[in-house]
C-alpha cells in the first residue's frame, strides 16, 4: 500500500498543480482522497499566490471514478457525505474565482469524468478514455453533470453518454465537443503549459470576474441540480442493484442487475 498522500498539491510560477495521488488504483476516489482533493482546491482558491489550478491525476491515468471497493462499506451517512463532499468540489473547480485546467491521460470515468466536466478547460492526450459510466455500477450520475453535461454536447448527446454508459476514445470526446485541447501523450505536458502561459498573461481580475459573468446564469439551476442528484444518488444507493455492481466489481465479473 502507497504511504503517499492521496492528493500532492505544489506552487509554481502562480500555478497550483493538484494531482489525484493514487496511481495503484487508477486514480479511483477513495474518501481520503476526496477530503485531500477538497481541501487542497480550497487552498489554491484562498491562495493570493495562485492564480491558475491545474487538475491531473499520478500515472497513466487522470481518474477511475469512485474505489468501489471501499464503496461496499460505507454507511448512508457516510456515502452522502461523499457527495456533499464532491458537490463542493464541483463549486470550487467551477464557481471559485481562478481559472481551472483539466490535464487528463488514460481513464477519466465516473467520477473522474465529472471533475473534469467542472474544470473550465480540459487538456487531453490521444490516450484518453472517458464516459460516466454510473448506469454500469447502479448509480446515477452527480457533481452537477446533469446540468452541465448537456449545455456541453446538447441533451440528445448527453442522453446516449449518460443511459448507454459506453466508455469512448479521445477521437469520440472532441467531436462531442468535450475537449479544449487533444494533443499526443509526450506533448500533454507542453500544451498545458503553454496554455497556463497564456492564461498567466492576461489581467488577473479580468479573468476572474469574466468567469464569475460565465457562471453566474449557472448558479440557481447548478444548485437544483446538486439536490435533485442527491436524491437520485441515495435511492440507488440502498437498492439490491447498488450491492451486487460493488460484489461483482469485487468478484471481477459482470454485474447482474435485478431492477430492484
Amino acid at each position: 500500500m502507497s504511504t503517499q498522500p492521496p492528493v500532492l498539491s505544489t506552487v509554481t510560477n502562480k500555478v497550483a498543480y493538484v494531482v489525484m495521488n493514487r496511481p495503484e488504483a487508477m486514480n479511483a476516489m477513495s474518501r481520503g482522497m476526496i477530503t485531500h482533493l477538497r481541501q487542497a482546491l480550497e487552498q489554491a482558491q484562498s491562495d493570493p499566490n495562485v492564480s491558475l489550478i491545474v487538475l491531473s491525476g499520478a500515472g497513466n491515468n487522470f481518474c477511475a471514478g469512485d474505489d468501489l471497493k471501499e464503496a461496499e462499506q460505507q454507511s448512508a451517512d457516510a456515502f452522502l457525505s461523499l457527495i456533499l463532499d464532491l458537490q463542493r468540489i464541483t463549486r470550487l473547480l467551477l464557481l471559485g474565482e481562478k481559472p481551472t485546467i483539466a490535464t487528463m491521460d488514460g481513464y477519466a470515468v465516473g467520477g473522474g469524468f465529472e471533475l473534469a466536466l467542472a474544470c473550465d478547460f480540459r487538456v487531453a492526450s490521444s490516450r484518453v478514455r472517458m464516459g460516466c459510466v454510473e448506469a454500469r455500477v447502479g448509480m446515477v450520475i452527480t457533481g452537477g453533470t446533469s446540468v452541465l453535461l448537456p449545455l456541453l454536447v446538447g441533451q440528445a448527446q448527453a442522453r446516449e453518454i449518460v443511459l448507454l454508459a459506453n466508455i469512448f476514445d479521445a477521437t469520440a470526446a472532441q467531436q462531442m465537443g468535450l475537449l479544449h485541447r487533444l494533443v499526443e501523450p509526450q506533448r500533454l505536458e507542453q500544451e498545458v503549459q503553454a496554455l497556463s502561459e497564456t492564461l498567466l498573461s492576461r489581467a488577473p481580475l479580468s479573468l476572474f470576474e469574466s468567469k464569475r459573468l460565465l457562471n453566474r446564469p449557472l448558479e440557481t439551476e447548478l444548485e437544483r441540480a446538486f439536490q435533485n442528484e442527491i436524491e437520485a444518488i441515495m435511492r440507488c444507493f440502498v437498492t439490491e442493484d447498488a450491492h451486487e455492481a460493488t460484489v461483482a466489481f469485487r468478484e471481477k465479473r459482470p454485474a447482474v442487475f435485478k431492477g430492484m
